[in-house]
Formats: C-alpha cells, sequence, structure tokens
C-alpha cells in the first residue's frame, strides 16, 4: 500500500525513495493531531446519532448516515492538517553492493548433472545478469570481487578461471570491509560452494557480524557425495635385491559400493603395474602395494592413478585428486666399502662374493695376516729388522717390521691401503660404510679409533661392527674411543658369564622394525617373509649385551631356544651425521654353507644391510630436508650444505644455482650465505609449473676452484588441498548468513535475492514529504459522502 502511494506521488523518484514514516504538516505533534481527529469524530458521531436517535429509521440506515457525515468530518479535517509520507531519498550510487564470486579450485568439481560449479555458476549467473543486476543498481552501487587464496577485482565473471589454489572465504569477505572502508555497504553477496579450506586467520563469523549482511548463494546441490580418491602415496626405495621400488596406495571411496577400479602405476602412457580392487563399502578406504624395478638409469617420474571402471566414471566427482607423481632416483652409483678383518676368515670370503653382484659397490679388504711381533731378537748380521714373513722377498721391496701388523689388501690401487688401517681423514673418508669384521682393539692405535669416530660422527659415514671371539667386550672395545659409537651397552670384562659363548646356537628373529625397513625382509609378503626365516638354520657364536641404548633399533635378534631371552643381534643408531650398527655375530657365513648352492638368501641379506646403511650417506655437497613434492606457486626455501675433503663445513665461497623446469627454460636463482650457520646456503624456489626441475649447485672459493657441485631434481605438483574435503557445504554458508543477518539463497532465486537486500540510513541522505491531499480520491471521496448522506436524509424526511 505504502509503496503504491509513493509510486503515485512521485513516479520518476519511487525507485530512490525509501518509505520512512507517516506525519502530519502541521506545527502539532502527530500523536495530538491523532487524537483531534479522533476526539472530532467521536465528538460528531455523538451529537449525529442523537440527533437521529428520534428519527423513524432503521438501524442500518441509521449507522450509515451516522458514518457518512462522521467520515466526511474526520476526512476533511485530516486533509486540512495535510498529511504525508516521510521518505528518504537515496542517492544511486552513495550505497554498495559488493558481489563476491569463489574463484578457488573446488569450483573445478562436478555437480550432480555433470556440469562442474563454475561451470553451472557462470551459465546461471549469466542468464539472470541483465534483470539481476538492474534490480541491485537501481538503488546500490556495484563492485565485484574474486576470491581465493585473496581478494582481487573482478570486471567480468568470463575471466573467473577457478584455479585459486586456496580458499578462504572469511577472510574474503573481511577484505571487501576493509577495502570499501569509508564507504556505505549495503550488503555483500558471497557466490560459493561453501569450502573454507584455508584457515581463516584474521576474520571469524563473530567478527564479521554487524558491519552489513552478509547474502551467500549456494552453486552446488546437496546429493549423495560419490568420489573416489588417492588419499596418500608412500614411495620407498626397498633394499630387496635388485632393489624394487615399492608404492603403498592408499585410495579412499565414498558412495561407491559395488564399483570396481584399479590402482596403476605408469610410465608416460605405458602401464607398469596394475592391481584390481573392488569397493564392497559405502565408505572404504584401502591400501594397494606395488613392487616393480626401474629399467632406466635416470631420474625417472611416474604416476600412480586410482581409475575407475567405464560404467562408474560419472560418479567420481573430482577426478583432480585421482592421480600423483613420484620421483625415482635410479641414476648409477658407486659406494665405497671398507672391510677391516683381524684374520682371513670364511665371512669375508662370503660378503665378498655378496656384494661384488652388485656393480655399484667398490669393495676393498684389509685382512690382518700377523700382528706385530712383542720384541726383537738379534741372531746374527744376517738378522734384519723384517718380519720373516717377508724373507725371500727382493730386499728393495717396502717390509713390514717387527713392531707392525701384516695386512693383505684386496680390491684397492698400488698407492691405497699401504700402510694398514687408515691414519689420515684423506685415506679413511673416501669410503662410504666401514665394516669391522672379529677384530681386537689393539690392532688400532688411539689416533685411529679416534679418526673411525669423526668418520661418523663428522663425515656422515656408516660404521657396522661385526661380533666374534675378538669383537665387543672380548676385543678390548671397553672404554675405547669408539664404544659410545656402539648402539648397545658392552659388558664389563670381567663379566665372563655373558660374553660370546661359540658352542651356543642360536637362531635369527627379525622384529617388525626389520621388516618394515625392508633390511632383515626375505619376500614382501609378510607369511612368506616369516616363513622362510623359519626355515633359515641356526647359527654358532654370538655376542651378548646388557641394553640397547636409547634411540636405537633393534632389526634382529638372536634367541638360543624358544623360551630363552632374545638377545639384540642387528642393531642401528645415528651418531653425529652418520650411522652406527652392529652384527652380533661374525659367523653369518654358516648360512651360505648350510643351505642350497642355489639358495641366495645369506647373499641378498649382506646386499640390503649393506645397501640400507650406505644409502643413508652424507655427501659433501647436499640439498638439506629435501621434499617428496614441492607445491606450484608457493615459495620454498632450499638449503644447500657444502662442506670440504675433511667434511668441515665451507664459508665464504661462491655459489651458483640454476633451475631448469620441465620446459627446458633455464633460470638463475639467488644465492645467499647464511649468517646463522656456517657452510649453509639459501635459495627460494617458487615453481609456476607443475613437474620436474633439474638443480645445478656450484660452490667455488676465492681461488675459484670448485669446492661443491650437486644435481638433484625436485617435483613440483599442483595444489590439491582444495580437492581434499571438498564436499558442497551449505551448512557453513547458512551459518556465514545467519551470523552476519543475511540469507541464504539458491542460484535460481536471484531475483529474490534483489528485493532482499537493504538499504541502510545514510548519513546525508535527504528526507521528502509526499503531501497526501495531492491525491484525487481524497476529494473525490469527500465529495460523494456529503450528497450520499443528504439523500438519504431527505428520502426520509429528514432535515
Amino acid at each position: 500500500m505504502i509503496d503504491s502511494l509513493i509510486r503515485y506521488l512521485a513516479p520518476q523518484q519511487a525507485d530512490d525513495l525509501q518509505f520512512v514514516s507517516f506525519d502530519f504538516q502541521v506545527p502539532i505533534p502527530f500523536v495530538f493531531c491523532v487524537l483531534i481527529l479522533v476526539g472530532a469524530g467521536v465528538g460528531v458521531g455523538v451529537y449525529y446519532w442523537r440527533h437521529l436517535k428520534n428519527a423513524k429509521l432503521s438501524s442500518a440506515r441509521r449507522v450509515a448516515l451516522l458514518g457518512l457525515r462522521v467520515f466526511a468530518i474526520v476526512l476533511a479535517m485530516a486533509l486540512f492538517m495535510d498529511p504525508s509520507i516521510i521518505a528518504q531519498h537515496i542517492r544511486p550510487g552513495d550505497q554498495i553492493v559488493a558481489l563476491l564470486f569463489d574463484d578457488s579450485m573446488s569450483m573445478q568439481i562436478g555437480g550432480s548433472s555433470g556440469e562442474s560449479r563454475g561451470e553451472r555458476l557462470v551459465r546461471e549467473y549469466q542468464e539472470a545478469q541483465t534483470e539481476f543486476e538492474e534490480e541491485v543498481q537501481r538503488k546500490h552501487r556495484l563492485v565485484r570481487y574474486r576470491v581465493g587464496d585473496r581478494v582481487e577485482p573482478l570486471d567480468d565473471l568470463s575471466s573467473l578461471s577457478f584455479e585459486k589454489k586456496e580458499s578462504n572465504l572469511l577472510d574474503g569477505v573481511g577484505q571487501v570491509f576493509s577495502d570499501l572502508e569509508g564507504t556505505t555497504v549495503s550488503a555483500v553477496v558471497l557466490f560459493s560452494d561453501g569450502v573454507q579450506q584455508a584457515e581463516a586467520t584474521r576474520n571469524s563469523v563473530e567478527s564479521l557480524a554487524g558491519r552489513a549482511p552478509v547474502y551467500t548463494v549456494g552453486v552446488d546441490t546437496l546429493t549423495k557425495w560419490t568420489d573416489i580418491e588417492l588419499s596418500h602415496l608412500s614411495v620407498k626405495r626397498t633394499e630387496f635385491d635388485k632393489s624394487p621400488v615399492v608404492v603403498t596406495a592408499g585410495v579412499r571411496a565414498m558412495g561407491m559400493k559395488g564399483q570396481n577400479a584399479s590402482v596403476i602405476v605408469r610410465l608416460g602412457e605405458r602401464v607398469i603395474q596394475r592391481v584390481p580392487v573392488q569397493i564392497d563399502q559405502e565408505v572404504k578406504d584401502l591400501q594397494v602395494r606395488m613392487k616393480f624395478v626401474p629399467d632406466r638409469k635416470e631420474w625417472i617420474d611416474y604416476t600412480a592413478e586410482v581409475v575407475v571402471d567405464d560404467e562408474a566414471k560419472g560418479l567420481d566427482r573430482i577426478p583432480q585428486n585421482n592421480a600423483r607423481t613420484f620421483v625415482v632416483d635410479n641414476r648409477d652409483k658407486e659406494y665405497k666399502i671398507l672391510y677391516i678383518s683381524g684374520r682371513p676368515n670364511w665371512e669375508y670370503k662370503f660378503l665378498s662374493r655378496a656384494l661384488k653382484e652388485e656393480a655399484q659397490f667398490d669393495f676393498d679388504g684389509l685382512v690382518c695376516i700377523s700382528t706385530a711381533e712383542p720384541k726383537f731378537e738379534f741372531k746374527g748380521k744376517k738378522s734384519t729388522l723384517s718380519n720373516p714373513l717377508f724373507e725371500g722377498i727382493d730386499p728393495d721391496e717396502e717390509q713390514a717390521r717387527y713392531d707392525e701388523a701384516v695386512f693383505l689388501r684386496f680390491g684397492v690401487g698400488p698407492d691405497e691401503l699401504v700402510s694398514g688401517i687408515p691414519s689420515t681423514p684423506e685415506e679413511l673418508f673416501q669410503y662410504d660404510l666401514v665394516i669391522l669384521g672379529d677384530i681386537e682393539r689393539e690392532l688400532f692405535t688411539t689416533r685411529q679409533l679416534e679418526l673411525m669416530r669423526d668418520f661418523v660422527d663428522v663425515r656422515g659415514g656408516a660404521l657396522l661392527v661385526q661380533g666374534g671371539a675378538n669383537g665387543f667386550t672380548e676385543g678390548g672395545y671397553v672404554d675405547s674411543p669408539i664404544e659410545n659409537l656402539f648402539p648397545v651397552v658392552l659388558y664389563a670384562e670381567s663379566d665372563r658369564d655373558h660374553q660370546t659363548r661359540g658352542e651356543a646356537q642360536f637362531r635369527v628373529e627379525p622384529t617388525v622394525d626389520g621388516v618394515l625397513a625392508g633390511v632383515w625382509s626375505l619376500d614382501i609378503d609378510e607369511n612368506a617373509n616369516a616363513l622362510l626365516w623359519a626355515e633359515m638354520p641356526p647359527l654358532y657364536g654370538m655376542n651378548y649385551f646388557p641394553i640397547t641404548r636409547a634411540g636405537a633399533t633393534v632389526m634382529a635378534t638372536g634367541r638360543e631356544s624358544e623360551d630363552g631371552e632374545s638377545n639384540p643381534l642387528f642393531a642401528l643408531q645415528r651418531y653425529g651425521e652418520g650411522l652406527t650398527g652392529i652384527l652380533a655375530t661374525g659367523e653369518t657365513w654358516q648360512w651360505q654353507m648350510r643351505l642350497e648352492s642355489e639358495d641366495d638368501r645369506h647373499e641378498r641379506l649382506w646386499r640390503q644391510i649393506v645397501r640400507f646403511m650406505v644409502y643413508q650417506k652424507l655427501d659433501q655437497t647436499r640439498l638439506r630436508d629435501k621434499r617428496d613434492e614441492y607445491t606450484q606457486f608457493l615459495e620454498h626455501p632450499l638449503e644447500f650444505v657444502v662442506r670440504g675433503k675433511e667434511y668441515t663445513k665451507q664459508e665464504a665461497l661462491q655459489a651458483s644455482l640454476i633451475i631448469t623446469d620441465p620446459d627446458g627454460v633455464a633460470t638463475s636463482l639467488a644465492v645467499d650465505e647464511s649468517l646463522e650457520e656456517i657452510g649453509l646456503y639459501r635459495a627460494n624456489f617458487a615453481p609456476e609449473t607443475a613437474g620436474l626441475y633439474t638443480v645445478s649447485f656450484l660452490a667455488t672459493d676465492e681461488n675459484e676452484e670448485v669446492v661443491g657441485r650437486l644435481e638433484e631434481t625436485l617435483l613440483v605438483e599442483a595444489d590439491r588441498s582444495e580437492f581434499q574435503m571438498a564436499q558442497y557445504s551449505p551448512r557453513f554458508l547458512e551459518g556465514l548468513s545467519q551470523g552476519t543477518g543475511g540469507t541464504r539463497f539458491e542460484l535460481s532465486k536471484l531475483d529474490e535475492l534483489a528485493e532482499a537486500i537493504p538499504m541502510p540510513v545514510h548519513q546525508e541522505t535527504d528526507n521528502v514529504v509526499l503531501h497526501l491531499w495531492h491525491i484525487p480520491l481524497f476529494y473525490l471521496l469527500f465529495i460523494l459522502c456529503l450528497p450520499a448522506e443528504w439523500y438519504l436524509r431527505r428520502r426520509r424526511g429528514l432535515a
């Protein structure tokens, strides 16, 4: 009614006026005006009723006469008081409605009709855009924004890409209010799927309340959610023979009961392995393990993917979360291994044979064949200072003295290890793994043992100490410089009851840690592995330890009987930059002698042990904390640690870094030397393309000599966080609207939304007075009432 009167009295301004109040334009308060009119009506009615009381009229005729006269008199008095509608003049452009469109990647998700959320938003909005925006612009000025991880102005809906990597709707609405601070905001209209992936750091629904109402528009429909995804991926280069890659893929299916799918690993378009899976529950979580051996000697990027059968393809709402890429380093590498034995033994023979099967192992041996003689006796002029073992050898050749142990060298060059056990960092630090096999402490000098400790602590090498009759406590290593390197505590030399019992037979039992690490696993199948170990023959000669050190990992134990106490057989611990381990026997060769000739379990086990220990070696130049994958468009710090020949950290170097993207474009990145840590060089990596990047790092000294060099690869993946827990969330949209005084609408109800947007009272608006006496209807009613009343009176003969 009021809107109709406003439109009649001010047809040109009707859309710019908003009803405020009703008042009389006389110097009398509104309440008194109403009382005067009521009093006049009552007075006239009472007086006239008495006048008509004596007339012979029916009750209906009497009421009609009374009503016409009272109405005419009250209407005349009301028009005399100038009744008016007080409206607020709306200035178009003074008030703002902000349209905020969700441009995040979750808008790529297919809707129930197969059309993506973003496609549906653009299509339906453009169909209603003209009518909706014209209706809103009659009272407001429109501004458009897009929101992802941040807010940006938006010129046209066709420029929405739906590629923003993160949804931050709450902070996006808050940013709109901040950008429009100083203006009058009537409302914010958010078009979104309600997926708030990012953690809002600056705003909440409560903090947004009181500014302006937020109207939300859902861009999807609430239907049964169906999706299958590769929820997680674990890739491990195992220690099995030939070092296969083991891929553990987690699959999560929702709403796809009864469907079939497959998990595949492919190299380009070539399928490497496929494992079928059946979905037998509405919500199904399962794991699939695959094993394969790479067939190329290079960096190889594979793709793991879950693929549904053809009849179920339409059910998968988010195909973007079905695949992930991983990289395998299958380049040829060489690891130098040094075996030092206190005497010729079968263990060295079979270990050497096992490792020679692996081309990447450079195996050197030092085997002591004679310890130092305790004294020298003069027996005539033909006597010499040389050890009798060398009698008859060319006197010009260098020969060992009585007071020196005699070592035979195997697999080394003519100028390597000529003095026996390494005594300098240059000799020892060239190796990645040192194995001490049944060798007593007296064959080492204190300096050599301290150097062995530095080999682990500083150089980051691996040390494996085998047991035997001359190892550990029996070999005199209690209180030696390397005792603390052992992951076990040694018995005191006086405790003979717990030292090696060579005649005792024991069985080897891998622990859960040993099997999971792959070191003590002979088959990827748990049951098959358990059977293989149960069939392994027992061994003789185990060293015993009271306890393992805190932080050590026991991967295999030895037990003399089923009800006997288990003893750590193979244990590891981190020490400084390196890795140390103990193998509490020097008699594993017995397995090779007791098994069939074609049974290679002993050789495979040794290759796995060695491979596990050398893979964790510390390179002179390395990329610290390298990730399995880096995220596209995010900035990632790259930290390079550079060490010299003796593995001391190098400072004041000139460092350069070249990054080559998947398209082959090389870019130089700035490298800064850390002020907090010696030998650390940093660069920032912000990839713009997903794929495999090549990293070339070079560090030189002031003489331009190369100190550090590194070739690496970095796998960059698109940010998939938008596709995790990305179900349409009308509850979030409803909560945001209700908490700020707005309402949630469906995308098809934009006409109702335009009408619902309020106009706040503007501090500089003008009041417009619309006089009701300008309406001819009131005069017509007044004129009609008087003749009608006169006619009825005269017809009944009344004066």
